[in-house]
């Protein structure tokens, strides 16, 4: 689901190759996720079947690439996707990471909406690290000393997220860009 998200909102700005779709989704989600085209290329023969995009040849030269082009199912599926809740699991911020790239296709009340939501999500991570940092403490030990460490920084982390969202949403409530 996460992958034909961003695909699908991605093409929302624009027609794309397969190419360029794999580019961006690496450069969303960053260097701990290996993207492939043979993730990409799949999925867009599925969007295709399913109705969500059209793919077409374009080029010159023998140069030919498929470009992908979202069809108007495929702006529902997506305003479907974005709408969804995002679950818990591994994949969480990797899924708010597409929704705050796409999220401008949104009214401004949904888009609030969203940054709430990812506003709840980081208040939580405060909580259990902080949680866990006093578990941590109650024992004076090399290992307990590391990991507190390694909390620290996913607490930092949440932290800055939590002042970009109120700093966000204070510019979207001021008119946006």
């Amino acid at each position: 689901m996460m992958n034909e998200f961003f695909i699908l909102g991605e093409l929302m700005e624009e027609p794309q190759s397969g190419y360029s779709l794999r580019n961006a989704l690496q450069a969303t989600l960053g260097r701990h996720r290996k993207i492939s085209y043979g993730v990409i290329y799949p999925l867009l023969e599925k969007l295709e079947n399913k109705g969500f995009v059209e793919i077409t040849n374009v080029g010159s030269d023998g140069k030919n690439k498929k470009v992908a082009t979202i069809t108007d199912k495929g702006k529902e599926r997506f305003f479907e996707l974005i709408k969804m809740p995002v679950p818990s699991g591994a994949h969480n911020a990797d899924i708010y990471l597409i929704k705050l790239d796409v999220m401008q296709h949104l009214a401004l009340d949904e888009q609030i909406q969203l940054l709430d939501q990812f506003y709840q999500e980081q208040k939580d991570i405060v909580e259990d690290t902080q949680d866990a940092l006093q578990e941590l403490a109650k024992e004076d030990s090399k290992d307990h000393w590391y990991a507190s460490k390694r909390f620290e920084l996913r607490l930092q982390q949440a932290n800055v997220a939590i002042e970009w969202i109120e700093k966000f949403k204070h510019e979207l409530k001021k008119g946006g860009w």
